[in-house]
């Protein structure tokens, strides 16, 4: 289930100095263009007889999250894990005018949408944040990068069988929609930067699909009323954590619509399984619930690195965490976007026992949300050979690869790969230095 890439070469007939002009050109119509680095890296490629394997993986994996997700409320865990799952429900599920609805019972893997951080390490994937949530975002960068180097490198049609974000998102809602006549109604918080990140997003969505019809409502502005005829669905395109930030204009919006929409795209039920909570409860084999097969079962132990809740950690572990603090990172299991993420590497012995003894104030329950820590063993990225087109000429670029799949339904529909410097930092999330990844036919 390797998804490891394989890399085009340049092309013959032109030179790599027009090659990088013509990038930073298209780079610039972008609307994150600013975002990233814009020297331009030779694209990349993938056999889809692996990425299906890793796919499987990946189903399975969020299988064993619902099965821990259904201990939780039954009662069926230990008890310091049933306890915290109680504090992640209270915190998770309190979406404003939006009913509670049951856990789905069948066909469970369609409600798989997320888009998991994988470091591709030298001894396959590892899945370092889940994202199973529908509060997966930024489709349009490497959606760019695929369709800008698409052109450049003059990529043959047997690799444009997928790849594209955009697309697969496309492709998705028509799969939900059943043949139906449907508007997906999207949620976002309102500033500037969200409406300029979504904008063209929504109108590639649109563009020669009237089938299924796209619709963002930022908090404060008046849903138009749902014309007749078509089935609606509410998309919970952002966490609960934004809208408690703005919670009264946001109640305002979701009491408008909800009303008039069928549901969900994916259920509320299932808004716990962001939390990071989840891989330490599936990485201890103590706590893991009995109930996993034998596949899902495996894919924890393959994809997930060894992750515990920091209050957990017996005397022995903790020492471990301690004196190794280069081989671990700590963070929070409701952190966002690398916030409340601390690596050991980067910190002083003082600083890192420091931060330890802060979070084994918890776990508890805070008005803003959960305050449990987890601490995960540092995966280190496997070493890649890229060639990189610079203002300095063509070079080679010895680093590290994170690619993470965009699952929506339960299926790989894109691809994001961006760099991954062997020594953590967080200019690797300011700043990343997107990779195209295509996906070559059988």
């Amino acid at each position: 289930m390797d998804p490891s890439p394989h890399f085009l070469s340049l092309p013959a007939d032109t030179a790599p100095e027009l090659l990088l002009k013509d990038f930073r050109a298209r780079l610039r119509r972008t609307a994150w263009g600013h975002e990233t680095p814009d020297t331009l890296l030779v694209p990349a490629w993938s056999e889809a007889s692996s990425l299906e394997r890793f796919e499987s993986a990946l189903r399975a994996l969020f299988r064993a999250h619902l099965k821990a997700l259904d201990a939780a409320r039954t009662g069926r865990c230990p008890g310091e894990y049933e306890h915290l799952g109680r504090i992640v429900d209270d915190h998770y599920l309190d979406w404003p005018a939006l009913p509670a609805e049951a856990p789905p019972s069948r066909d469970v893997s369609r409600h798989l949408f997320g888009r998991p951080d994988v470091i591709l390490a030298p001894d396959g994937p590892k899945v370092v944040e889940t994202n199973f949530d529908t509060a997966a975002a930024g489709h349009e960068r490497p959606d760019d990068m695929w369709t800008i180097a698409a052109d450049l490198f003059r990529v043959p049609d047997d690799l444009l069988r997928t790849g594209r974000p955009m697309e697969g998102l496309r492709r998705h809602f028509l799969d939900l929609s059943e043949g139906e006549p449907c508007d997906i109604h999207w949620i976002m918080k309102d500033d500037e930067a969200t409406r300029r990140e979504l904008a063209p997003s929504i109108d590639f969505l649109n563009r020669g699909h009237r089938q299924v019809r796209h619709t963002v409502h930022y908090a404060g502005d008046p849903p138009p009323a749902p014309p007749a005829g078509r089935a609606a669905y509410l998309h919970r395109s952002c966490s609960i954590f934004t809208v408690n930030r703005d919670r009264e204009r946001f109640a305002a919006l979701l009491s408008r619509l909800a009303p008039a929409t069928r549901g969900c795209t994916v259920p509320v039920s299932l808004s716990p399984l962001s939390s990071k909570l989840f891989l330490a409860w599936l990485s201890d084999p103590g706590a893991r619930p009995a109930t996993l097969t034998d596949e899902e079962g495996a894919a924890v132990d393959a994809l997930v690195p060894w992750t515990r809740v920091l209050t957990l950690l017996d005397p022995e572990e903790l020492l471990l965490v301690r004196r190794d603090r280069g081989d671990f990172v700590l963070k929070k299991a409701d952190s966002h976007q690398a916030k409340d993420v601390h690596f050991g590497c980067n910190l002083s012995a003082g600083e890192w026992c420091a931060l330890l003894e802060a979070g084994r104030s918890g776990p508890a329950a805070r008005a803003s949300g959960p305050d449990i820590w987890i601490v995960q063993e540092r995966v280190r990225p496997r070493e890649y050979t890229l060639t990189e087109i610079t203002d300095a000429g063509v070079v080679e670029r010895r680093t590290g690869l994170s690619c993470c799949p965009y699952l929506m339904g339960g299926r790989l529909r894109g691809l994001e790969t961006w760099v991954m410097p062997f020594t953590p930092d967080m200019g690797m999330i300011e700043r990343m230095h997107f990779l195209a990844h295509f996906v070559r036919t059988p």
